[in-house]
């Protein structure tokens, strides 16, 4: 085999376990939810420097509160949170978890 055909094998090889991951993209935001829609599934969350993210929720969204896995009705707006998602290229970001970290509003502490 030739030096040239070693690289053009490697460069396939590479674009190849590239490929499938290509599309999808996991990202964090850290920010106060500003609303919950369970009915349509979905998620806004505002982070720092105006980031803005509406996010669709399903089952398979893990929500952790207090070191337990909880459901998404212990989400509260207002709520500081770090949310994984996964970014799909041609559909809306989807919310892998969702942690909860304090800083509930005071409306909703005791």
């Amino acid at each position: 085999m030739s030096p040239r055909q070693g690289a053009f094998g490697l460069l396939v090889a590479i674009a190849l376990w590239a490929a499938p991951t290509a599309g999808h993209e996991e990202r964090f935001i850290v920010g106060r939810v500003e609303a919950i829609d369970p009915a349509r599934k979905l998620l806004t969350v505002s982070g720092d420097g105006g980031e803005r993210r509406r996010l669709e929720v399903d089952p398979e969204t893990e929500v952790i509160a207090c070191r337990t896995t909880s459901g998404l009705g212990v989400v509260r707006a207002g709520g500081l949170v770090r949310v994984k998602y996964l970014e799909k290229a041609g559909s809306p970001p989807e919310a892998q978890s969702i942690l909860l970290l304090g800083g509930e509003p005071e409306r909703v502490r005791r």
